[in-house]
């Protein structure tokens, strides 16, 4: 290994460009470089971003004007993606890491020189076996663009064994597609004391917890089913189910909920801002994930840091890190009943999700905050691919 002081440049262009490091993968980039900077890299991020002030000072930052052509569809990106090719020649680095496969395959469409590493959330092929809404030309470029970058990364980091399955088959050879998940931040992420005190929810409820987009494939109907279910069987029980967030099925959603009459159980809140997820993470008993297919939901991690079981389908990501009955709960997707029956037992024994707490956070803390994941990339990625690119010139 060679254990020196490394060049990595990210390329930053799913963001919302007045707010790099807080929307869409651009948490992911940042997270990624603040870490590998405390580690003692050198690390540029290559954007098009539409502010001068970024989540942290120590990173050398290649920022250029968006092209007229805008950010919202895949010409801009093209653009956005040459542009950004052009500063990553400049900047000569030991390796060019992105956080989406568009990117790479652009990049080695255009033959620039850089070893390329791939952290990838998503597989087209996995959305056309799962079902997808993107229209046809748009599902032809993700096709070429994940073709592409199996055949031409130097590595695919793939954050679910789901993922890897996915990136074999589509090319990508076992030995440059290692299992590394992402991260969380200790910094932005630990069990709060007094949570309960701040949100002025008493310490004798129950309070369940849902974080993410108000859409079909996050199960958010079968939630509501499974709990119109049990609602009658357990005399008394009145817990607070939080939903967090927004999206297209909000209006159904609230639409479900009148029409069971949950009200006085189900609370819908909108978006939380990302310094809050913190506190609610820590007054829940249990994260709900009903989703029908999840590659590695962050909120799951973050919940997770914060001590917080979480009740999951068992979907990629959830299958990867929860264990069953020990931090948390799995059940098949579609599965209304056995989520019903697992709501049930956490109704009705409150000790059970209350005893997991600890176990969950030392499962985070051990293998899921930045530092261990940033270290694990370095070591098992970058430092091999720096080596063997040593030995090729030598």
């Amino acid at each position: 290994m060679t254990h020196q002081v490394l060049r990595i440049a990210f390329v930053d262009y799913v963001v919302d460009p007045k707010h790099p490091g807080l929307t869409g993968l651009s948490d992911v980039v940042w997270d990624m470089a603040s870490e590998l900077i405390n580690q003692g890299h050198e690390v540029h991020i290559v954007a098009s971003y539409h502010t001068q002030h970024y989540p942290d000072p120590r990173v050398i930052v290649h920022n250029f004007p968006t092209p007229p052509i805008g950010y919202r569809n895949i010409v801009g990106h093209l653009m956005i993606l040459g542009r950004a090719a052009v500063y990553l020649r400049q900047i000569n680095p030991d390796i060019i890491h992105a956080p989406e496969y568009v990117s790479t395959a652009v990049f080695a469409t255009l033959g620039l020189k850089a070893p390329l590493v791939l952290t990838v959330p998503g597989n087209i092929y996995q959305r056309i076996r799962q079902g997808h809404g993107y229209d046809w030309h748009f599902v032809q470029v993700l096709k070429w663009a994940a073709r592409t970058s199996a055949r031409h990364c130097a590595s695919v980091i793939a954050i679910s064994q789901e993922m890897k399955y996915w990136w074999e088959r589509t090319g990508s050879a076992p030995e440059r597609t290692p299992w590394i998940p992402y991260g969380v931040s200790p910094a932005r992420f630990s069990p709060q004391s007094g949570a309960r005190a701040r949100l002025h929810i008493a310490d004798s409820a129950q309070l369940l917890l849902y974080v993410g987009r108000f859409s079909r494939e996050k199960g958010l109907l079968d939630l509501l089913d499974a709990v119109s279910q049990i609602r009658d069987r357990i005399p008394g029980w009145a817990p607070r189910i939080v939903l967090v967030g927004g999206g297209p099925q909000e209006a159904e959603i609230r639409g479900r909920v009148q029409a069971l009459e949950l009200e006085p159980i189900v609370q819908m809140r909108g978006w939380v801002l990302q310094d809050e997820l913190k506190w609610w993470y820590s007054a829940a008993d249990a994260l709900l994930m009903p989703s029908w297919n999840e590659p590695l939901g962050r909120v799951m991690l973050e919940a997770m840091l914060c001590g917080t079981p979480v009740i999951a389908s068992a979907t990629e990501g959830p299958n990867d890190h929860i264990r069953d009955s020990a931090t948390g709960f799995l059940f098949p997707p579609h599965n209304v009943e056995q989520l019903a029956g697992i709501l049930e037992h956490v109704a009705t024994h409150r000790e059970v999700l209350r005893n997991m707490r600890r176990a969950t956070l030392e499962y985070a803390s051990e293998r899921l905050i930045w530092p261990k994941i940033v270290e694990r990339i370095v070591q098992e990625v970058y430092e091999p691919i720096v080596c063997q690119s040593m030995h090729m010139t030598i």
